[in-house]
């Protein structure tokens, strides 16, 4: 409990110190979930992707590319133009769906190419097979259907001419070894029934050749195309001549960062915030902060120690005229403040001395400096108000300002201060020949006699009178 307080606190000294230690690992988890965890949080790998380590998928062909330097990242949206760097679209089926949404290949290479950005792709081959006989291997060739869809895609702008020979051609040496020569270079590979193309489309240009075909080509738009992806599995790319190849292939490309395209093998996603904090490792930053909410919920439900002492604040009347004088001279020279100051000066004595109301200032000052010349003082009301108009007008007179103020308030002083009683004793004849001498600014209004009395002596006339 508390010093000061009857009521007990939420939580004990113990498990205050429990919460601490529950509160700091759960945030040094957070921390390294989101630092690490990007690494457990994978798709579900595919043969023919990036994140499988299979015989037939790029995994070891991406850590080989980031061990020679280059930056290798994953593409899973569907902004295909958006990406300057070189994608490899590798082993790609025809359409994709992405949130529900439909993507050819044939449409995500025009986009790539109309944005003016490079694009390879390595054509399929191998597919697995599931619930066969013992007998049967479990890889087959992928159906010809397929091929021809791929090609169709890729070269789409071109169209079908007469007499054209078969698209692909289907290798048949099981172990056989190759030669790869051409712009490249000259490559001596290993590749089990190599896979070439035969119909070239015109325009392309040939950067790799074989004996049965065109390995590696370059179409009239700048898309890349590699017919065989054995080059390139993971069964296979330990073979030296193969990743010297891809080696040669990839700087030939002029980026230091790849993207692997894995929108075309069935992993595209649309990122949104609501989709990353409900997926790990972010979920974790979810649960931390909803954990964290919960004790400050718990905590501001008791006061922490006891009310604080109740204290007063001095506010007089020395407080208020700073304020009040801070406030009206807040963007105001000193001249324009000096002549509001006499207004209010004259304004404020009319109103005191009881005087009929006039409709200037001017007929104001002059029936103030009227009371004057009858308590035989120097009429100074009708002087102040010129001056300070004059005054209004410029700048850079502070000293005179200050003069004229100072003359505003001893004038106002002298003038409601009691004055000698010989002076207040005024004789009723001449307080009726001044009044008479003063004209009223409405119909019936009138002077009384004790308008020209001191304050005090007003005051308890009044009260006499109430």
């Amino acid at each position: 409990m508390k010093r000061g307080s009857d009521r007990p606190d939420v939580f004990s000294t113990g498990a205050r110190r429990a919460v601490l230690v529950v509160v700091l690992a759960s945030a040094a988890g957070v921390i390294a979930s989101l630092l690490y965890g990007a690494r457990f949080a994978v798709p579900q790998a595919v043969e023919t992707d990036s994140y499988g380590a299979g015989p037939l998928g790029h995994r070891v062909f991406a850590e080989t590319l980031e061990a020679l330097g280059y930056h290798v990242l994953q593409s899973r949206g569907d902004r295909f133009e958006g990406i300057q760097s070189p994608v490899l679209f590798l082993e790609p089926e025809v359409e994709a769906r992405v949130e529900g949404r439909r993507h050819e290949l044939h449409e995500a290479l025009a986009r790539r190419f109309e944005a003016g950005h490079t694009s390879v792709v390595v054509m399929p081959k191998w597919r697995f097979q599931v619930g066969l006989h013992a007998s049967e291997p479990p890889v087959q060739r992928v159906d010809s259907e397929r091929l021809d869809e791929v090609y169709d895609a890729v070269f789409a702008n071109h169209g079908e001419w007469p007499d054209a020979p078969p698209r692909l051609y289907e290798g048949v040496e099981e172990h056989g070894r190759h030669t790869l020569a051409g712009l490249l270079g000259t490559f001596e590979v290993e590749v089990p029934r190599l896979q070439t193309i035969q119909r070239i489309p015109p325009g392309a240009e040939v950067h790799l050749d074989s004996a049965t075909g065109a390995v590696v080509l370059r179409d009239a738009r700048g898309v890349w195309i590699v017919s065989d992806p054995d080059l390139l599995h993971s069964f296979n790319l330990h073979r030296a001549d193969h990743a010297l190849l891809w080696a040669t292939f990839v700087e030939a490309l002029g980026s230091d960062t790849i993207v692997i395209d894995e929108v075309f093998h069935g992993h595209g996603k649309v990122l949104s915030l609501g989709d990353a904090l409900g997926r790990f490792p972010a979920i974790l930053l979810v649960v931390q902060a909803l954990f964290v909410i919960v004790l400050l919920v718990l905590l501001g439900s008791r006061r922490f120690g006891p009310p604080r002492e109740e204290i007063e604040i001095g506010a007089g009347p020395r407080e208020a005229i700073a304020v009040s004088a801070s406030v009206l001279a807040d963007g105001q020279p000193i001249e324009r403040l000096t002549y509001n100051y006499v207004v209010e000066v004259l304004q404020d004595l009319h109103r005191r001395l009881g005087l009929p109301d006039a409709s200037t200032l001017v007929a104001r000052a002059d029936r103030i400096d009227e009371v004057c010349k009858h308590r035989r003082l120097t009429p100074e009301a009708r002087r102040l108000l010129d001056d300070a108009g004059r005054l209004a007008g410029t700048t850079k007179q502070h000293a005179e300002a200050w003069r004229l103020a100072r003359a505003a308030h001893a004038f106002r002083s002298k003038l409601l201060e009691p004055v000698a009683r010989g002076a207040r004793a005024a004789k009723p004849d001449e307080e009726a020949r001044l009044r008479a001498s003063l004209p009223p600014s409405e119909p019936g209004a009138d002077l009384g006699a004790d308008s020209f009395a001191p304050s005090a002596d007003r005051a308890a006339a009044n009260q006499e009178s109430a």
